[in-house]
């Protein structure tokens, strides 16, 4: 798969693109499908609104998970400074749908001072864990315990990533309006009743809705570490504050260790704030990859939800690009199954504080 520019740029397992020095546009995507057996789904539920009763969950789900194709080209302009962009959209290959530029899509330029970049792009602190997911796009993703917060794909973004300096790379990045929620304005308010048409109009961006993230990430062969960190306007008019995120790999020989810690602050009355850790491991034999990982979350109040989920899994690469994969994911406490992948289907158990499990097949192919 080929990786977008800043999760390249940051998460320092992985090296920098090469952007080619041609205007010729290269074609790149991932396309992920699963069929998963769930435990507990609702059998039907009755609408408080209207009493009328509906169908519930299927225990079987076909779903496309954070399936992509996307077009990307740079332009050699002379004395090491090149013209680099992308446009990346999502795919939902299960339903026959698809958004455009719904991913990371950016224009930029990258030289011997580092890359800047505008657009919509993942967060610095989002990419420090995907460095670490053993399960990530699958139903057991870790963003189902540990996501929020700015761990997010930001619209109206610009980001600063540093060349590698022996190891150490750092990145910078501010969006004014990360969700485009922008200003809805009454025209006939704001003609001072010229205009009778009462259509809201989105004006632009947001005001006061800002957020800033950072990151730095160190790649030394074998190990991997990174901490990233997000706050800003946008956080507080979510009623969170702070959002700090660690994240660590190891490997050894054929074996492989990760580790994240997540710390989301709580900016409303209750204090509520949210901490949540992950460990796996993965060993590789050949073309088959075994692993797991076990991750908790918990809200810092008396009563409230204690998320965890526990993954085992195996993965057979048929070749460079193409792989099958099962697992067997067990959740509690609210987790929604698929929530953290971007999948087309996500499934919460039917009692949202009891246990849900998966069992997952799936193939993904990358061209």
């Amino acid at each position: 798969m080929k990786k977008s520019l800043i999760a390249l740029a940051v998460a320092g397992a992985f090296a920098a693109p090469a952007f080619a020095a041609t205007e010729n546009v290269d074609v790149y995507g991932k396309l992920h499908m699963s069929v998963s057996i769930f435990d507990e789904t609702v059998d039907s539920f009755t609408d408080p609104a209207n009493g009328k009763q509906y169908r519930g969950t299927s225990d079987l789900q076909f779903s496309s998970n954070a399936s992509r194709i996307g077009f990307k080209g740079a332009e050699d302009l002379g004395g090491g400074l090149s013209a680099i962009w992308q446009i990346e959209s999502g795919v939902t290959v299960d339903e026959g749908s698809g958004s455009w530029a719904s991913r990371n899509t950016f224009l930029g330029l990258k030289g011997g001072f580092g890359t800047v970049l505008a657009g919509n792009h993942d967060t610095p602190l989002k990419l420090v864990g995907r460095a670490v997911d053993l399960f990530g796009d699958t139903m057991a993703d870790s963003r189902n315990v540990l996501g929020g917060g700015s761990d997010m794909r930001a619209k109206n973004t610009v980001a600063y990533i540093t060349p590698s300096f022996s190891g150490l790379t750092i990145a910078a990045a501010y969006t004014n309006d990360p969700a485009n929620q922008g200003t809805q304005i009454n025209p006939s308010v704001l003609t001072g009743g010229l205009i009778n048409d009462k259509t809201p109009l989105d004006t632009g961006d947001q005001d006061s809705n800002g957020a800033y993230n950072l990151n730095a990430t160190y790649t030394n062969g074998p190990l991997y570490l990174g901490v990233g960190y997000g706050d800003g306007d946008f956080h507080e008019n979510n009623g969170l504050a702070e959002h700090w995120r660690l994240a660590g790999g190891y490997t050894f020989g054929n074996f492989k260790v990760v580790g994240q810690y997540d710390n989301l602050a709580d900016d409303t009355p209750a204090g509520e704030d949210y901490t949540a850790w992950m460990v796996g491991g993965a060993y590789t034999m050949g073309n088959i990859v075994l692993k797991a990982n076990y991750m908790a979350g918990e809200f810092d109040c008396n009563g409230c939800a204690e998320p965890t989920q526990w993954t085992i899994g195996a993965d057979y690469n048929l070749s460079k690009r193409t792989s099958v994969y099962a697992l067997y994911a067990s959740a509690e406490d609210g987790v929604m199954f698929g929530s953290g992948a971007g999948a087309s289907d996500t499934i919460l158990s039917g009692d949202s504080s009891g246990d849900n499990t998966v069992i997952s097949v799936g193939m993904v192919h990358s061209f």
